[in-house]
């Protein structure tokens, strides 16, 4: 690679940068011409020809682009981000993130002249979020701008050069949204009262562990009634007319026992759901679902009886209204499985057993997310040693 400069007029340059290439077919030498506009000191374009000579001669150089951070941002998350590649709620979540939040903020910038101290201070900015909320921000920028190395855009992640970038959200962030034995039990009176569908739904939810998306993708035959046990095999990424599953997060089924309360309900909702089937033999939209929609939630068109659920309404709405209702602490839907593992932690069932029933890859997730019900554990065995060393 060859530069060489020309002044356009003051304070102006060209930046001529050549390329010479053999032909394989012909064997003919080619050469490839760049001409970028720079402005500045004659020293100053000087500098910046030679930085881009080297990195072009390390196969570094990108060319230059108005691609706002916006646009790109738009871009990567409905090609990387958007269903069946991530899970629906990740992409409702991010896209979301970045059309509230980021857009409006740094979105009008160029992508190439994207600088640390652009994305420092809109962290700053972001006083009134939880910790753990603005790393998700940090998430978004950061794999954004590394899609974008790889798309030859830019040099460099400028994401990763913030200083005092945020942090993960600590685990005592579940401590926010875990239910005590009492505010669960009261939450549950009140869902049973809500309906055949809701009394089973909320139920299995503080009784498995599961998540929303593999609640959501349950069909009748992951359901065995007769003994009471349930197999996880996959999650709903989205639901209604065209519903998307996928593997569980794991990608591995897993099945749990349920209890006999559970079970009595979830034959009481099938029982109530047969009868929906044959009241609307000619439109309901039967696919096997345990939860399905029913009347209460066809409300736009093209919903129709029987299609799954969306995955991103679950657990707002009726969740709030439901929670208002027992006079529990609000928290959010995914904290019933936060209070699923802590409850039974605390009631001294085995670590790896509560792994196993809400589907952690790995035993150190468990403990790690849930360390808080550790210490009480701790105690009883102690006091149980105890008993049977001295009596």
């Amino acid at each position: 690679m060859r530069g060489m400069l020309k002044q356009r007029y003051k304070g102006s340059w060209s930046l001529v940068l050549d390329d010479y290439r053999t032909d394989p077919t012909t064997g003919a030498r080619i050469r490839k011409r760049k001409w970028i506009t720079f402005r500045g000191t004659r020293k100053q374009a000087e500098t910046r020809l030679n930085e881009l000579v080297r990195a072009a001669d390390r196969g570094e150089f990108v060319e230059p682009s108005k691609l706002t951070l916006g646009e790109w941002l738009t871009e990567w998350v409905e090609k990387a981000i958007k269903p069946p590649r991530k899970a629906q709620a990740t992409y409702d979540s991010y896209r979301r993130i970045i059309t509230q939040s980021i857009a409006p903020k740094l979105g009008g910038l160029r992508l190439q002249a994207l600088k640390p101290l652009d994305i420092e201070a809109y962290y700053g900015g972001l006083v009134d979020l939880a910790p753990a909320t603005v790393q998700v921000h940090h998430a978004i920028l950061h794999s954004a701008l590394a899609a974008a190395i790889k798309a030859n855009l830019v040099t460099r992640n400028v994401a990763a050069l913030v200083s005092n970038k945020p942090k993960k959200g600590s685990h005592e962030d579940v401590l926010d949204h875990v239910w005590s034995a009492d505010e669960a039990a009261k939450f549950l009176t009140v869902a049973k009262q809500a309906g055949p569908q809701q009394a089973a739904f909320y139920t299995l939810a503080l009784d498995s562990g599961a998540r929303r998306g593999e609640l959501a993708g349950l069909q009748w035959t992951d359901l065995d009634l007769a003994t009471g046990k349930l197999t996880i095999r996959r999650q709903l990424l989205s639901g209604g007319a065209e519903p998307v599953f996928a593997p569980t997060k794991t990608k591995a089924a897993r099945t749990i026992e349920l209890a006999d309360e559970t079970v009595r309900l979830l034959r009481a909702h099938k029982a109530h759901q047969a009868e929906i089937k044959l009241a609307n033999r000619t439109t309901y939209a039967d696919r096997g679902m345990i939860f399905a929609k029913e009347w209460s939630d066809v409300r736009k068109r093209g919903d129709c009886l029987g299609h799954p659920l969306q995955v991103n309404n679950i657990g707002q709405r009726e969740f709030e209204r439901l929670i208002k209702a027992a006079g529990v602490k609000r928290i959010k839907f995914h904290g019933m499985r936060h209070t699923v593992a802590t409850l039974m932690l605390a009631a001294g069932v085995p670590p790896h057993v509560v792994q196993r029933r809400l589907g952690h890859a790995k035993i150190e997730m468990t403990l790690g997310i849930y360390a808080h019900a550790l210490p009480s554990m701790q105690q009883a065995a102690a006091e149980k040693l105890a008993a049977m060393l001295h009596g």
